[in-house]
């Protein structure tokens, strides 16, 4: 796997930073990225590409960095089953780097593809500098379906569903973003926001 040398020329790491700014902005979850949003995020991160199908992350293994997927495709296993496939746009291994648990799955590249890598060290202090990503964050968790290691006792407290409805993008990007911005989940945004809705009613 090939890296971007960070220490290399300036004018060709500064050009590689801006066509990265560039593509981060044509995905739709970076498209409300302010552009010093996104020069300071891909300063912070590392560009990497593989040419053929590569391993980013392995299941049981400690967290150290998440990814964002710029182009190609991904492939998620747990064991030899397949679960998920992830494009452009989406953040792979933040909700165990997050929690500080291991690995629950393998995510693998399934051709030429190519991400900016963030480190463990790095990502507190852009969540902290970027309530925009926080927001991409938040809501790319809650795409991603935890998955049971089979050795972990099932959690207390109320049972807990997904809710199937249709609602319209607009209101569910201002949902997640202002959830961010609040330093709330958007299970949790949701989860109030319900409460409320119930008890103006009681």
């Amino acid at each position: 796997m090939g890296a971007a040398d960070k220490h290399g020329e300036g004018s060709w790491t500064e050009l590689q930073e801006r066509d990265d700014a560039r593509r981060l902005r044509e995905l739709p979850a970076f498209e409300k990225f302010s552009d010093d949003d996104l020069n300071h995020l891909v300063r912070a991160a590392h560009h990497d590409s593989t040419s053929g199908p590569w391993p980013l992350i392995h299941e049981q293994t400690p967290s150290d960095s998440c990814y964002i997927l710029l182009s190609g495709e991904v492939g998620v296993y747990v064991g030899r089953e397949h679960i998920a496939s992830l494009g452009p746009g989406e953040v792979i291994g933040e909700s165990a780097l997050r929690s500080g648990k291991l690995r629950s799955a393998t995510v693998t590249t399934t051709g030429p593809t190519e991400v900016l890598r963030i480190e463990a060290e790095d990502l507190t202090g852009l969540l902290r500098q970027i309530p925009a990503l926080r927001a991409v964050i938040e809501a790319s968790a809650a795409r991603h379906t935890p998955v049971s290691t089979g050795d972990s006792p099932e959690p207390a407290g109320p049972k807990r569903v997904k809710v199937d409805a249709s609602v319209p993008a607009e209101l569910v990007e201002r949902f997640e973003q202002t959830a961010g911005a609040s330093g709330l989940t958007v299970a949790a945004a949701l989860e109030d926001a319900l409460s409320r809705w119930l008890d103006s009613r009681g």
